[in-house]
């Protein structure tokens, strides 16, 4: 009986420390998707404001448009959150499951010694320890027969005390399992009604964009609101430029960055669709100037810094989406737009070739893809000139 209880004490050992360290690694990755959605949750809510400050331009088609894409965002990632928890309920079912089939098979391995215990009890009626004492030799013998026959009275009460012990916490398992079964319910239709806010979000997108690529009398006002989205991104980047210069001189002991000699690494490989210069813009059809160029790639691919830098800007930008803006030193600034997400923040420090995000089609776009610029300062040059082969 002792090696079969500790046995299954073994067994039920390795499954906790298995089960413990999933619970850790889910906990984590819910934790990190939480983080996730309260950072998307604050960049909009910053790009709200700043859009508030600017009169008689918060309204107009790109807004419509990036209103929809923040709510893109927003319902995936609450998606994502929502699956790291549906995770770990069903870990955690399957864990009471294990431990539920672990108690029944001792409980059933326990009465049925403690059956054959009482079958014996109830044939002697007790005369057989006592048939032991008289057939002793000695007096050494019938000690070591009496201390014997308290090894198995007192073996036989810690088996009865585990056996109900087992039997209250069998029930507590079985309630706690249909508890977390109603918990994982709830998830999956809190999951279900995301998805169907995803799915409506995506089509009132594609909508408004067929509305443009199809109404001509839409051409001329999304047109003239995207040469202010990008006179806006000129802006943006030279007042980051300067509020950084005027930070760094109120500050000592920081490095600062140099400007890189070589060539920059291609953020994402792929066709460029669409080069620097002027342009029929795929949506409006009218004459557009493009600051970059269009690298095609699937949404979620990830972008890498083309050099070392620090973010000087991670948030939204209308016509753009999700823009990502790194310095790197003498005035050379890159810019990623139209992500599906960003992975760094702000201020951060990031080496050449660093994932930064993910490829998107946030913004005014028709396909997934990652629009690319290098700019001097402010000024828009042919990031052609400046990448590697």
């Amino acid at each position: 009986m002792r090696c079969w209880a500790l046995l299954a004490l073994a067994c039920a050992l390795c499954v906790t420390i298995a089960a413990g360290a999933f619970a850790a690694d889910i906990d984590a990755q819910i934790k990190q998707e939480e983080e996730k959605l309260q950072k998307i949750e604050r960049q909009i809510r910053f790009h709200e404001a700043e859009l508030s400050k600017i009169k008689g331009e918060e309204s107009g088609l790109l807004s419509e448009l990036e209103r929809l894409n923040k709510q893109e965002v927003l319902t995936g990632q609450k998606i994502e959150l929502l699956k790291a928890k549906e995770k770990r309920l069903e870990g955690r079912i399957k864990e009471l499951s294990t431990e539920i089939a672990e108690n029944e098979a001792f409980l059933a391995k326990a009465k049925e010694m403690l059956a054959g215990r009482l079958v014996a009890i109830y044939k002697f009626r007790g005369r057989g320890e006592f048939s032991m004492l008289l057939a002793a030799d000695s007096l050494h013998e019938a000690m070591s027969t009496t201390y014997m026959l308290r090894r198995i009275t007192k073996q036989d009460d810690e088996l009865i005390n585990e056996t109900i012990d087992r039997a209250k916490k069998l029930q507590s398992l079985r309630q706690d399992l249909e508890k977390q079964k109603v918990a994982l319910q709830a998830e999956r239709k809190e999951q279900e009604k995301e998805k169907a806010i995803l799915k409506e979000t995506i089509a009132k997108r594609e909508q408004l964009l067929e509305k443009l690529r199809n109404q001509k009398e839409y051409h001329a006002q999304a047109s003239k609101e995207l040469e202010r989205s990008q006179a806006e991104l000129e802006r943006r980047i030279q007042q980051l430029l300067q509020e950084k210069q005027r930070l760094a001189q109120l500050r000592s002991g920081g490095v600062a960055l140099t400007r890189p000699k070589g060539k920059l690494s291609w953020p994402v490989s792929g066709q460029i669709t669409s080069s620097f210069g002027t342009r029929v813009h795929p949506v409006f059809n009218t004459k557009t100037v493009h600051t970059g160029i269009d690298i095609k790639a699937p949404k979620g691919t990830p972008v890498n810094a083309a050099e070392k830098g620090e973010v000087l800007f991670a948030g939204w930008l209308r016509g753009f989406g999700q823009v990502i803006i790194i310095d790197h030193g003498g005035d050379l600034v890159t810019v990623y737009a139209h992500l599906s997400s960003m992975d760094v923040s702000e201020g951060q420090r990031i080496t050449r070739g660093q994932t930064i995000g993910k490829v998107g089609n946030t913004g005014v776009t028709t396909a997934p893809h990652l629009h690319f610029e290098v700019r001097e300062g402010s000024k828009a040059v042919d990031p052609l000139k400046y990448l590697g082969q």
